[in-house]
């Protein structure tokens, strides 16, 4: 009879600690970074335009830079595969006509990045490689992640961006 009280007297010690050390039963969760299931997944952009595409560039993302300054291409449909070798989620967005990214209030401007044409492959994972096929006409485009960090700023606030001359 001692020995179950004492079980029982253990166990709601360990409760009682265990509530207390998360915060009580009623406290937030800690925030979760990568979403609900971990880094987010690869979403291939375009894959039925994959088979026609005859030209092939690889894209290193690395933390806070893609592995080249300049990419150049031929007019036409263009597949992109990019490699995330970063510790951090990143992705692939095309201003058409170069220049910088407009930003608001410190953040990107989605409502200008529309109006110029911008368009991405989302955001995906660290050890993970995705494709997105496009079909460009001659021009510059402004390479870019603006991923957000912690500490408040962009990938393209630390350096992530390149340029893509397609001729």
């Amino acid at each position: 009879m001692r020995n179950s009280r004492t079980c029982v007297a253990l166990l709601g010690l360990g409760l009682f600690v265990s509530a207390c050390a998360s915060g009580g039963p009623d406290a937030a969760p800690p925030p979760d970074t990568d979403g609900p299931t971990g880094p987010r997944e690869c979403e291939p952009v375009n894959v039925d335009l994959e088979p026609q595409a005859d030209q092939r560039i690889a894209v290193g993302a690395n933390d806070f830079a893609f592995d080249q300054l300049e990419y150049s291409a031929t007019a036409g449909t263009i597949t992109f595969e990019v490699t995330n070798n970063g510790g951090e989620e990143h992705e692939l967005a095309f201003l058409p006509g170069g220049g910088a990214v407009p930003f608001l209030d410190g953040e990107a401007d989605e409502a200008a990045l529309e109006a110029a044409g911008a368009f991405e492959l989302e955001a995906f994972g660290p050890d993970q490689s995705c494709s997105a096929t496009y079909d460009l006409p001659a021009g510059v485009y402004t390479l870019f992640c603006i991923v957000s960090t912690d500490d408040g700023q962009t990938h393209y606030d630390k350096g992530m961006k390149s340029t893509l001359i397609v001729s």
